[in-house]
């Protein structure tokens, strides 16, 4: 009897692995030949992986990053769930706050949700005067 249980934990077992690696082949199958997130080859191109930076581009994990660069701070309310912390900072957005918030985002604003650090100063440089562009 144990023999079979056994047998049946190894059987499930292989067929959740079999699954899985399906799972995944179809999923690197389908963005394959899927376009390339627009500004992935710029300065900001850290950044693609969370927001667009197309004008009215699509909303992805984060807020849209077009025109940001003197724009409301949390101006996507309906569409993001910003930290308490971004909220109650207000303003715009300043050359200047983007390039500490880039540095370290939990210092400039202790309690976000964001990790960002990006500790070499002109590539943070780079990345701000391409989102000055984005307008």
């Amino acid at each position: 009897m144990q023999g079979i249980k056994y047998l049946m934990n190894v059987v499930f077992v292989l067929l959740i692995a079999t699954a899985a690696l399906h799972t995944a082949a179809a999923a690197e199958e389908k963005y394959r030949y899927a376009e390339k997130p627009w500004g992935l080859d710029s300065p900001a191109g850290r950044c693609v992986v969370c927001h667009s930076l197309e004008k009215n581009g699509d909303f992805r994990v984060a807020p849209n990053l077009w025109d940001i660069v003197g724009a409301e701070k949390a101006r996507a309310r309906k569409n993001y769930s910003y930290s308490t912390a971004l909220l109650n900072k207000g303003g715009v957005w300043t050359a200047e706050e983007i390039d500490q918030f880039l540095a370290d985002a939990n210092k400039f604003l202790p309690g976000t949700t964001k990790s960002i650090k990006v500790p070499d100063a002109e590539e943070r440089k780079q990345i701000i005067d391409f989102l000055k562009t984005l307008k």
